[in-house]
């Protein structure tokens, strides 16, 4: 069985592979499947959406399998009208998980949501005529009389050391589509996936919120891999919830002192209520120099809105003690939810003023998009105007940012946040004006530490 699995042209670039993606394909790969990669979205990538789809014509695959990201989604529909042919044009990724059924009104024949790496396999297996289509968890697709027929709910893996290593699938990605490295290089690595929290402007719904994580050995195993075809000694972990599970951090943390066959250093993303001086002791001893953490708003009335289960203090506390730690920190901010006001706007500005010294650096840009699938595009996309947002060719826009050295234009890339001129819950003039005070904060704090460094 011959594959193609594509990740459609995005005007966002990206500078390495997507785990997701290498994950699919080194399970079809296990399988025993002929699989060729296009990345449109590498920042390297040179070729128009003509020469895709004649790749694809030249491959002649009986599967071509596209990720969806809502941002973006528009693009990728673009792409679709050129690849329809005697293949089976197969979507997934976060934006099919949550609006499957467009997915087929617009172009594929099947929609794969949540985790795809085991109903891809079973996909193939029905197209070779070894499985029943309608069995498969988690799909969606057009029947022979035009309606839609459903699988069961989609599953979750639950033995995630049983999945193919995503390096299983390096040699797939052109080095070239990435820039001048002679290997195109990992963008991170997941040691779990689920996250229990129940923000209301995340859609997890690919991974869910039921936690689960590899065991110790498998994630020392990949890092081992990865540092021998890469030559990498820091990575970034990628997990949504890294620290949920505070015992299994200090297990892993003992595997990695004692398995390594390197000196790691590694970044985490984690929430304040999730950590502990203690914990952050043992990941610094293993290795950790940078923590991020997803503040989003400095007013605790907006913060329970948003059912971000943290309260400023934890957040003030969390900082202290990684600063304690001798650790980097980061902090994400998200502007202009529908139930901000200008003074809570201006309680988010002189928090970030109070946790300034303890923050190496604020998130870049930031003002709200409400994604499909979350509470904050339900709740609101119809009294605001903006459903559908995706679909429309004005929403996709996007400049990428300047040269960290071209300092000018650099504090006015992240001053003047696009996102901010979509305007999705209509602002006010003045929470327009607060929400830029807020954006020109971070980006001459940013500035500062970068002079300084």
């Amino acid at each position: 069985m011959k594959v193609l699995l594509l990740n459609p042209p995005s005007p966002e670039r990206l500078a390495s592979p997507l785990l997701g993606m290498q994950y699919v394909t080194s399970s079809l790969l296990a399988q025993g499947c002929e699989v060729k990669v296009i990345d449109a979205a590498a920042r390297s990538f040179p070729h128009p959406a003509e020469w895709i789809a004649q790749e694809a014509r030249d491959f002649a695959p009986q599967v071509i399998g596209v990720g969806l990201f809502t941002r973006w989604v528009h693009h990728a529909y673009r792409l679709v009208e050129q690849l329809q042919g005697d293949w089976l044009l197969v979507a997934g990724g976060p934006h099919t998980t949550v609006r499957a059924e467009e997915t087929l009104r617009l172009g594929f024949d099947v929609a794969l949501t949540g985790e795809a790496e085991q109903s891809m396999r079973r996909l193939i297996r029905w197209r070779d005529g070894r499985d029943d289509i309608g069995s498969i968890p988690g799909v969606v697709f057009r029947r022979h009389d035009g309606g839609v027929g459903y699988g069961p709910p989609a599953e979750f893996t639950d033995d995630l050391d049983a999945l193919p290593p995503p390096h299983a699938a390096q040699h797939l990605f052109d080095a070239q589509w990435y820039g001048d490295n002679a290997a195109p290089v990992p963008g991170g690595v997941l040691t779990s996936r689920g996250c229990p929290a129940r923000c209301t402007f995340c859609a997890n719904h690919v991974t869910g919120r039921r936690f689960r994580h590899r065991s110790a050995q498998n994630v020392v195993a990949e890092l081992n891999t990865w540092n021998r075809l890469s030559g990498l000694t820091h990575f970034p972990f990628w997990d949504d919830a890294f620290t949920a599970e505070p015992a299994r951090i200090e297990e892993l943390c003992q595997a990695l002192e004692n398995g390594l066959q390197f000196p790691l250093t590694f970044g985490v993303i984690t929430r304040a209520n999730m950590i502990t001086p203690r914990l952050l002791r043992i990941m610094r001893r293993t290795g950790l120099i940078h923590v991020n953490f997803g503040v989003e708003s400095g007013d605790d009335a907006v913060l329970r809105a948003i059912r971000k289960g943290v309260r400023t203090e934890q957040v003030v506390g969390a900082l202290e003690w990684a600063k304690e730690a001798g650790l980097l920190t980061a902090c994400n901010f998200m502007l202009g939810f529908p139930q901000e006001t200008e003074a809570e706007l201006d309680r988010t500005l002189r928090f970030m003023e109070r946790i300034a010294p303890l923050v190496d650096a604020f998130s870049t840009m930031g003002v709200v998009v409400p994604f499909p699938g979350t509470p904050l595009y339900d709740d609101y996309h119809f009294q605001y105007g903006f459903t559908d947002w995706w679909l429309k060719p004005g929403y996709s826009r996007y400049t990428a940012p300047p040269r960290l050295e071209d300092t000018d234009r650099y504090y006015r890339y992240y001053i003047d946040d696009a996102n901010l001129d979509l305007d999705f819950f209509r602002y006010t003039n003045p929470v327009k004006a607060m929400i830029r005070e807020c954006l020109r904060y971070k980006a001459e704090h940013n500035l500062r530490r970068m002079r300084a460094a």
